[in-house]
C-alpha cells in the first residue's frame, strides 16, 4: 500500500495522532520497522538536526525521563505523531504546512506532551478512530488530544514561545483541510485567543525552510500551508 495513501489516513484521523497500540516496550521495535520501510531523512540532514535540537529543548523543559529523538519523513503529506519511548516523527509536509517556527514548536510540544502524560503506555479508554499506517497503529482519542493541546500551551509558554501557536496550528489545519467537529472541539478547549504574535522564524529555520521549498519544487503550496503566499 503506498505510503502517500497511508499518510493521508493519518491526516484524516487527526494531524496529531495520540495513543498508539504499541506500548512503551515496543517503541524501539516499531521505530526499526519504520526505518526499514519509510523514507526518512538521514541523521546528518541539516533540517532534521534543526528540528531535533528544537524537540530536545522542549523535551528537557517538559522534564521527560527519556531522550527525544525526532525523525523526519520525506513525504509531502502533513504528519506528526509519537511512538512512545521518546521517538517522534514529523514529515516534510508538516513543516510545509505550519505558519512559522513557533507553530512547528507547538506540534512538537503537543507530541512531547503525549509522552509526558503517559498516553503511550496504555490503550485509550475510547478511540474515535483507528488508523493503520503499516508499521504503526494509531488510535485517535479526542480527550487525549485536548489534554496534549493544553499541556503544549503550557510547555510553549515555559519555553518562551507563543502559547497561542497551538491554537494557530489547529486553525491552520482547519483552513487547509476542512473543518471537523473534532478540530472545532480542540480549538474551543484551548485558552481564549491572545493578542496575535508576529510570525517567528529563526534565521537557520528560514534558510532550511527555503531549501525545503526548493526541494519540493513548489509542491508545498498545494498542501494548504498557512504561510503568506
Amino acid at each position: 500500500m503506498p505510503l502517500h495513501w497511508l499518510l493521508g489516513l493519518a491526516l484524516f484521523g487527526g494531524l496529531f495522532g495520540g495513543g498508539a497500540d504499541q506500548g512503551c516496550a515496543t517503541a524501539e521495535r516499531t521505530m526499526q520497522r519504520i526505518e526499514r520501510d519509510w523514507p526518512l531523512r538521514a541523521s546528518g540532514d541539516p533540517l532534521r538536526r534543526h528540528v531535533q535540537t528544537l524537540g530536545a529543548r522542549l523535551g528537557a523543559i517538559a522534564g521527560l525521563d527519556t531522550a527525544v529523538h525526532i525523525h523526519l519523513v520525506r513525504n509531502l503529506e502533513p504528519l506528526a505523531f509519537a511512538l512512545g519511548g521518546g521517538q517522534f516523527l514529523i514529515s516534510d509536509g508538516l513543516i510545509a504546512l505550519v505558519g512559522d517556527e513557533a507553530q512547528l514548536a507547538a506540534v512538537l510540544a503537543h507530541e512531547i506532551s503525549h509522552q509526558r502524560l503517559g498516553h503511550f503506555c496504555a490503550a485509550p479508554d475510547s478511540a474515535d478512530q483507528r488508523i493503520d499506517l503499516g508499521a504503526v497503529v494509531q488510535h485517535f482519542d479526542l480527550q487525549r488530544e485536548i489534554a496534549a493541546d493544553r499541556a503544549a500551551e503550557t510547555l510553549l509558554a515555559r519555553a518562551g514561545l507563543d502559547p497561542g501557536a497551538m491554537a494557530g496550528v489547529l486553525v491552520c489545519l482547519q483552513q487547509g483541510h476542512g473543518a471537523s467537529a473534532q478540530l472545532r472541539a480542540r480549538i474551543d478547549a484551548l485558552s481564549p485567543a491572545p493578542p496575535p504574535h508576529p510570525e517567528y522564524d529563526s534565521p537557520a529555520f528560514t534558510r532550511l525552510r527555503a531549501q525545503l521549498v526548493d526541494e519540493l519544487d513548489g509542491l508545498w503550496s498545494e498542501s494548504g500551508g498557512c504561510r503568506p503566499r
